[in-house]
Parts: C-alpha cells; sequence; structure tokens
C-alpha cells in the first residue's frame, strides 16, 4: 500500500525532477492501494496555485496537472480526519516537532493502516519522512535503496 504525502503528489502530477526516483520505484511494484489525507487536495491546489504565482508553471501546465491530479483522486482513498485524528496529529506534532498540516498527514497515514510496516511513505520532505519511518513506515529513500 502507499501512503502519499502531498509533497510527492504535487512532484509526481508536474513532473518535477525530484519525483523521478518514486515514479520509477512506483512503477517497478504492483497495483498497489493508495491512500492520503483529506487535506491534500487543499494543499495540492495551494502548491499548485503558488506555482502559477511565481510563474515557474503556466496556466496550461496548471490545467495539466489538475486534470492528472483529478485521476489521482478517484483512486486514491481520502483519510477523513475527526477528533480522533485530530488527537493523534497533536501527538504527533508534540513528538517530532512537525508543522500541522505534515501532522495531519502523518496522522492520517497512522490512521489509514494498522500496519504501518507494510505501507511505503512517499514524501519528499525530510522532516516528515523521517518522523514516519520512526512511526514504522517505509520511508521513500529507505523504501528505494532497500526495496525488495
Amino acid at each position: 500500500m502507499f501512503y502519499w504525502d502531498s509533497s510527492a503528489v504535487v512532484a509526481s502530477i508536474l513532473n518535477e525532477k525530484n519525483s523521478i526516483m518514486i515514479d520509477q520505484f512506483v512503477k517497478t511494484l504492483p497495483a498497489q492501494k493508495i491512500y492520503t489525507a483529506v487535506i491534500t487536495p487543499l494543499e495540492v491546489e495551494s502548491a499548485l496555485q503558488r506555482r502559477v504565482m511565481e510563474r515557474s508553471i503556466t496556466p496550461k501546465e496548471l490545467n495539466a496537472a489538475r486534470i492528472t491530479f483529478t485521476e489521482f483522486r478517484r483512486r486514491a482513498f481520502l483519510v477523513i480526519a475527526d477528533h480522533m485524528l485530530l488527537d493523534t496529529a497533536l501527538h504527533l506534532q508534540k513528538i517530532y516537532n512537525l508543522r500541522p498540516g505534515d501532522a495531519i498527514q502523518l496522522a492520517s497515514a497512522r490512521t489509514g493502516t494498522d500496519n504501518p510496516s507494510k505501507v511505503y511513505f512517499l514524501c519528499l520532505d525530510e522532516k516528515l519522512s523521517h518522523a514516519a519511518n520512526q512511526e514504522g513506515f517505509l520511508c521513500r529513500l529507505e523504501s528505494i535503496k532497500n526495496k525488495p
């Protein structure tokens, strides 16, 4: 199973250089279930709009990215945030000193599985990846380097 953090989603849908390793890794495995946080669509849209404002992508590339993300959303299960998930996020934020969105992402990943050791946590943020690794997830760098 794959958990996609918004950083990995944005990089992948924009075909950014740093996403090549993740995309190649994902393609080498059989089809897997994917899940992400309910806040991921908001984070992705925010990142896309920021890139347009910075002029690092064009409006045409923005539209293409939105279409690609819509396809991703059709395949992904969104983990809904409730009081229990927010309590978990608060706890994880305190342990790992995460930004609020990252704490929600990690709490969503934890909520979505009983066994994090069987979930590839795809993320381009080192601090969040480290926290996910500490929580037992197979993180991007470790997973790719040690792929069976």
